[in-house]
């Protein structure tokens, strides 16, 4: 899946920018150089839960969508649809999905906690990630369930475990993480290349009860999943999506009369090689669940293709604005040749 090949560039070293992709040929305006894979791990915020197809991430401006799925909590825009999630996560995919759903609405005490939590404390340190992912692999490790064919079993050990896992509840973070432990299940053999290669940012949580959130929604994963996943229920998986995700993520968007609606976000491998601009000469638009890069203009061989992280709006935004949303979302200071041409004048 990464880094993506093209005979229209290919992925190169960027002096002060990581790596970046780089056309290899002249690329006339019009010219899709990349259609992205499917995410290797998403959400859907809670709040769309019934109004995105689970399967295209189709939105029809607010509405309940048509298609219900009860046991998994999912909803769909067509039947079709449906039917196509059911054959990509296949069952032991849509067992993972039940369990979940039936966790979170199991738990709607600890939900309501979880929406007045607020961020008290400053960004956590290297030091105090690393111990907190180690406590919580080291509890689900100790509690984890030896069999999934006996209910009465698994609420013994959900009652065994530590309440400090089990008081608060962010179905969000559940979504994602366990989207990406189905991703690992089934490609665990190029998982290395296609979302550890990424740029990392190792203390991507903003507070420490943010933290706190994402080493809970792991051990309480560890508490209700198919025994057959747990092995693929790793604290590594689960960092690594955040770190990952973190400067990697592209949101899930769409249009409506109020203005764009921010759904959710996904992590795309082979899509997160594009570096930023806010001149850029490529433009992207989501098909479905997926990804479309199309040159805006004639791109010289040679030139580094870019997209824009800001979701369009740089176009009117000054560059003290645009450097400034950029380093509070990104956290890079930006240097492209708009942006110096512009701090000149």
């Amino acid at each position: 899946m990464s880094p993506p090949s093209s005979d229209h560039f290919s992925v190169r070293a960027i002096p002060s920018s990581g790596r970046g992709v780089v056309a290899s040929r002249s690329i006339p305006a019009g010219t899709v150089v990349l259609n992205s894979d499917a995410p290797a791990a998403h959400v859907i915020f809670r709040q769309y839960r019934k109004e995105v197809c689970a399967h295209c991430f189709e939105y029809d401006r607010g509405r309940t969508l048509p298609v219900r799925d009860n046991d998994t909590g999912k909803v769909y825009c067509t039947e079709r649809c449906r039917e196509r999630w059911l054959q990509g996560q296949g069952p032991l995919g849509v067992a993972a999905w039940q369990a979940l759903h039936k966790f979170v609405q199991a738990r709607g005490k600890a939900l309501s906690n979880t929406d007045t939590i607020m961020a008290t404390t400053a960004k956590p340190e290297l030091d105090a990630i690393n111990a907190a992912w180690r406590e919580a692999e080291s509890h689900a490790q100790l509690h984890s369930p030896k069999s999934s064919t006996s209910s009465k079993g698994n609420k013994k050990h959900q009652a065994s475990a530590n309440q400090s896992y089990m008081r608060q509840l962010d179905p969000d973070i559940l979504g994602l993480f366990l989207s990406g432990i189905l991703f690992y299940h089934n490609h665990s053999e190029t998982w290395q290349d296609d979302v550890c290669s990424l740029a990392i940012d190792e203390q991507p949580y903003k507070s420490t009860e943010d933290l706190e959130a994402h080493c809970n929604s792991f051990v309480q994963l560890r508490t209700m999943l198919p025994v057959e996943l747990l092995p693929s229920c790793a604290s590594t998986v689960c960092q690594t999506l955040v770190d990952g995700g973190s400067h990697n993520a592209f949101g899930i968007r769409a249009g409506s009369e109020d203005g764009e609606e921010y759904m959710g976000y996904a992590l795309y491998p082979s899509a997160s090689y594009f570096n930023h601009s806010c001149d850029p000469n490529l433009m992207k638009r989501r098909l479905g669940s997926t990804w479309e890069f199309m040159a805006a203009r004639d791109i010289r061989d040679g030139e580094e293709c870019c997209i824009t992280y800001l979701g369009g709006d740089e176009k009117e935004l000054s560059v003290v604005r645009r450097r400034s949303r950029l380093k509070e979302v990104w956290g890079f200071g930006c240097m492209c040749e708009r942006c110096l041409r512009e701090l000149k004048a």
